[in-house]
């Protein structure tokens, strides 16, 4: 028998074509690489086994999606159908989104407000201040709540002489779960010259 296939609608990754039949199971085109173009303006294919009831259209290529079409069973059938397909792209949202690094000076502080992200955490990690002199100085550094206006965390550095400080924090594990919070480090108490220190979050999710 003799059929005219035209496609109504085709996806701009589909085609070309290969077109099957049930009698061998779709295994043997009746019709390959049919382009995109021609079956929307119709295709007629000769000599379909009269037993075949379903063709097959296979897309080639980028999308390798098909469409079964049911035949009526006439010497001469006419089907229009539709042929669609989409693409589905997931993103991952940032671990961390916002300003993560406040850094503190002689002259500033500073507040830089982030959010950790729904099944995040984040890790955070000060940054000492060193300066050449005696006696012991001491800095601190917090985490704020959303609106600034609360400490929910204290980082706490201390220096004795010119030598490197160690920071202390009532953080647990200096980890942070998900929401929105300010870091926060006030103006560096310069002895002499100049010098900075920081919080820094970065992602703390595996993978």
């Amino acid at each position: 028998m003799t059929i005219l296939v035209t496609l109504t609608f085709a996806g701009s990754d589909t085609g070309p074509f290969d077109i099957y039949t049930n009698v061998d199971g779709f295994v043997t085109p009746i019709a390959v690489g049919v382009s995109k173009a021609a079956l929307e303006a119709g295709y007629t294919i000769l000599g379909v086994p009269d037993s075949a009831s379903i063709i097959r259209v296979q897309s080639l290529g980028i999308c390798d999606n098909y469409l079964d079409i049911l035949l009526a069973g006439a010497t001469t059938t006419t089907t229009t159908t539709a042929f669609t397909t989409s693409t589905t792209t997931t993103t991952s949202p940032a671990c961390l989104t916002g300003d993560t690094n406040a850094i503190s000076s002689c002259l500033s502080g500073e507040a830089a407000l982030f959010t950790v992200t729904p099944g995040n955490t984040a890790l955070i990690t000060p940054g000492g201040y060193y300066y050449s002199g005696t006696g012991t100085r001491y800095y601190s550094a917090y985490i704020m709540n959303s609106t600034n206006t609360a400490v929910l965390y204290t980082f706490n550095y201390v220096q004795v002489d010119s030598f490197a400080g160690t920071w202390t924090s009532d953080l647990p594990s200096d980890t942070l779960s998900a929401g929105t919070y300010y870091l926060r480090t006030d103006t560096v108490n310069c002895f002499d010259g100049s010098g900075t220190f920081s919080l820094v979050a970065t992602c703390n999710t595996p993978g």
